[in-house]
């Protein structure tokens, strides 16, 4: 019987609205094993009704602009995140964890170590796809409403401040390459600096993040400026989305390896804060990204936020089928 790996509880957050994942909350592991259709090709948006028409111009000429156009609305967008539940990044991880938390006590470390050097890429790579986010956003000056691309631009800088434990009204704590390192450490019994240093260029979290760069950057090929903006905004949500599955279930697994197989080797965890600290922040980072999306994309570009959820929910998921490889 699988053990149950549940949806973390979301807050509201203050100035958002009430935001609810997709997933059933509180649903077992076993119950989230729906069929999976695979992303095998990347969804296209036609931009051809988008035109990339300055704000003053578009104003003076009559050309419908972006700016003054309706929002997506918050069903559409949960319906699109609904599609994750089942998408192909979600079996992974579903197929990753299994493997985790049923490593054999005699080799879990051996089959670990190239794993944790891929986690490590992978966790900081995210930081300048961040940012990529953020430019995009930023970039559309001129373009779009003041006040949405500023509301944006407040919502998508504070995961990517969190990610160097900076918070609204508290000191600045450790960054989370500081946690990892502590967790990988307590783990491994060695510095990750050692094992990064002995350990071959990990070939699957490269891969990921030079498509994730490439995606972003490109605005998932749109000409529009805008439309570049909310590819890149859809993107963001995925990655925060399914952070919250991965992080969460990671956290489960870690801890029935450590109570089947470490502590019984006296080499139980204690450096727990790493796991704790994703598993119970990946929800608001989620409502953050969903609440950027709501407050910026227009309408007309639905199709363009799931083509690029499903373009990460994609890659994302062969990162971990590799992953799961490598415990197997």
């Amino acid at each position: 019987m699988h053990t149950a790996l549940t949806c973390p509880r979301l807050e509201a957050l203050p100035g958002i609205h009430s935001f609810k994942r997709g997933c059933l909350l509180q649903a077992p592991f076993a119950a989230r094993s729906a069929r999976l259709t695979p992303a095998s090709s990347r969804t296209t948006f036609s931009s051809a009704a988008v035109v990339d028409t300055p704000l003053k111009e578009a104003r003076s000429t009559g050309v419908p602009s972006t700016v003054t156009a309706p929002r997506i609305a918050r069903e559409s967008l949960q319906t699109l995140e609904a599609q994750l539940d089942n998408g192909a990044a979600v079996g992974a991880l579903r197929r990753f964890n299994q493997n985790l938390k049923n490593l054999p006590a005699s080799s879990w470390g051996e089959k670990l170590r190239p794993v944790m050097h891929e986690l490590a890429y992978n966790l900081e790579s995210f930081n300048p796809a961040f940012t990529a986010v953020l430019l995009k956003v930023q970039s559309t000056i001129g373009h779009s409403d003041y006040v949405q691309r500023d509301e944006a631009l407040r919502l998508l800088v504070q995961p990517l401040a969190g990610e160097y434990g900076m918070h609204n009204d508290e000191p600045q704590g450790k960054t989370h390459r500081q946690l990892f390192s502590e967790f990988s450490q307590d783990l491994m019994h060695e510095s990750l600096e050692s094992l990064l240093e002995q350990g071959a260029r990990p070939p699957a979290g490269v891969t990921l993040f030079q498509q994730m760069m490439q995606d972003i950057m490109s605005g998932g090929q749109q000409s529009e400026i805008v439309a570049q903006a909310s590819y890149a905004l859809g993107y963001n949500l995925a990655i925060e989305y399914l952070a919250d599955y991965e992080k969460t279930w990671m956290l489960d697994s870690f801890r029935q390896l450590d109570a089947r197989v470490l502590k019984p080797q006296h080499r139980a965890l204690t450096q727990w804060l790493f796991l704790e600290v994703h598993a119970e922040g990946e929800a608001e980072h989620a409502a953050l990204g969903h609440a950027a999306v709501t407050a910026f994309v227009p309408a007309e570009h639905h199709d363009l936020l799931q083509s690029a959820m499903l373009d990460h929910d994609r890659d994302f998921a062969v990162f971990y089928n590799h992953l799961a490889d490598l415990l197997e």
